[in-house]
């Protein structure tokens, strides 16, 4: 079991890896031009994330390619629902892309987690983009090679796409399910490999994330109640982003819940149903408090956080956004905790909890 103690004093090494930057206009990825396409328009210099978030005009851009992804995700669906084959192309192109763009991972994860709330109706699609760019961040602090990311991220991107076979009745249903609905929902792994797996020879891996993704370390997973080492890597960081993700989310059947305590509870459990070494490189790239999350600080002041500290994850920077008697900061007021140490946070805050709504 991996200890919430020893999780907060210890990160994971990550593996340097070098890399060109790929400028690329985002109108032009929904062309899915060849290789040898060399369209391209520079891409405006931003600040690094590691200081401030996101500037205003990246988030435009990062939007347009948010979106692309989700029209795509919204054409595979079309696809898969009528029993068609849909076109792979445009998934490796923009995932190709977000691989090779320095830094465009932790920017996309940061627009998804403080752009998008976690209540989206339309529920399979932003939770595939959400775990798409944790999974990159997770492979990214495993040290992967390019071609490993962009698998995973293909496979993240894609694992679940076996659900779009299953009746909307089902999957949307708002009253908890039967036994036998419980059954035809677990199907999907089985129907998302087989979906996937025309793309074999090309992407071994994909079809497979897809079949195992809820199988789980201990072996309480299905559909084959694998364990430890044979469960694929790529479905082990796929199953637990999936988890976390569904756990921080509205659904039609309960409340989500806060992200710390989706974590505490992650890495809680005896027996945890999650491999310790993907469960470290999910809290070193994700962190305790997550970007996104609303904390409490020792001078009763409310913030969201808004860009992690893996060094010190217990002092991310936060933007504060109301005062000790709870009234709502008007002006723009970042606080670095690592740099004011005598500020510190007390506690996670839900949403519902805010004294005015944001």
């Amino acid at each position: 079991m991996v200890r919430y103690s020893d999780i907060i004093k210890h990160g994971i090494e990550k593996k340097e890896e070098g890399g060109t930057r790929t400028p690329i206009d985002f109108e032009e990825v929904k062309k899915i031009p060849d290789s040898s396409d060399s369209r391209i328009l520079k891409e405006p210099e931003v600040a690094s994330v590691l200081d401030t978030p996101p500037a205003q005009k990246d988030a435009e851009d990062i939007e347009k390619l948010y979106t692309i992804i989700t029209d795509y995700l919204e054409e595979v669906r079309r696809q898969i629902k009528n029993d068609k084959l849909f076109d792979i192309k445009q998934a490796v192109y923009t995932i190709t892309h977000i691989v090779e763009t320095p830094d465009l991972i932790e920017r996309f994860y940061q627009f998804t987690a403080l752009s998008h709330n976690h209540n989206n109706k339309d529920y399979p699609i932003p939770h595939l983009v959400n775990v798409t760019i944790g999974a990159l961040k997770i492979g990214t602090g495993l040290g992967y090679s390019r071609e490993e990311l962009i698998e995973l991220g293909l496979s993240a991107l894609l694992y679940d796409v076996g659900l779009f076979k299953i009746p909307e009745e089902i999957t949307g249903k708002s009253e908890k399910l039967t036994e036998a609905e419980i059954n035809i929902i677990k199907k999907h792994t089985e129907i998302g490999e087989n979906i996937l797996s025309p793309f074999q020879t090309e992407h071994p891996m994909l079809s497979r994330a897809a079949f195992e993704h809820h199988e789980r370390e201990n072996g309480t997973g299905y559909p084959r109640r694998l364990r430890g080492d044979e469960i694929c890597e790529y479905a082990k960081i796929i199953g637990l982003l999936d988890t976390f993700d569904a756990m921080t989310r509205d659904r039609p059947y309960r409340k989500a819940l806060m992200q710390y305590l989706s974590i505490k509870e992650l890495i809680g459990a005896k027996n945890s149903p999650f491999s310790s070494k993907i469960v470290k490189a999910f809290l070193s790239e994700i962190s305790i408090f997550p970007v996104g999350s609303y904390v409490k600080l020792n001078n009763m002041n409310i913030g969201r956080v808004i860009v992690i500290n893996k060094t010190y994850p217990m002092k991310p920077t936060v933007k504060l956004l109301f005062d000790s008697s709870g009234g709502e900061v008007s002006e723009e007021v970042v606080i670095n905790l690592e740099k004011h140490p005598i500020l510190y946070i007390t506690n996670a805050v839900s949403e519902e909890d805010l004294p005015l709504e944001q």
